[in-house]
């Protein structure tokens, strides 16, 4: 099963936070399909950490790193749009 979503226009935590959970719920459904699992598993985890973080400059740095290698690990699965719809997100939000 493959879902769609994207971001238009502006983009705040709250989006940010929404597409991470769905992406999270994604992940845990496809699992068993899923080559690299864990290593989305963890990504999620590092922005959710990112997102509480009380320095920015820390949080931009991690934000930018999962916004940049996620598209490319979750190419041609089942987690693809969710994963690309996040680091989109991300992306955006830090401009």
């Amino acid at each position: 099963m493959y879902q769609t979503a994207s971001v238009q226009g502006a983009v705040d935590i709250e989006t940010v936070r929404d597409l991470l959970t769905s992406f999270r719920t994604d992940v845990e459904q496809n699992e068993a399909g899923l080559a690299h699992a864990p290593v989305l598993r963890a990504m999620a985890d590092s922005v959710d950490t990112s997102l509480a973080a009380a320095d920015p400059q820390a949080q931009v740095g991690a934000l930018r790193g999962v916004a940049q290698a996620l598209p490319a690990l979750v190419a041609g699965t089942a987690v693809q749009q969710g994963g690309d719809a996040l680091a989109n997100a991300l992306a955006t939000w830090l401009g």
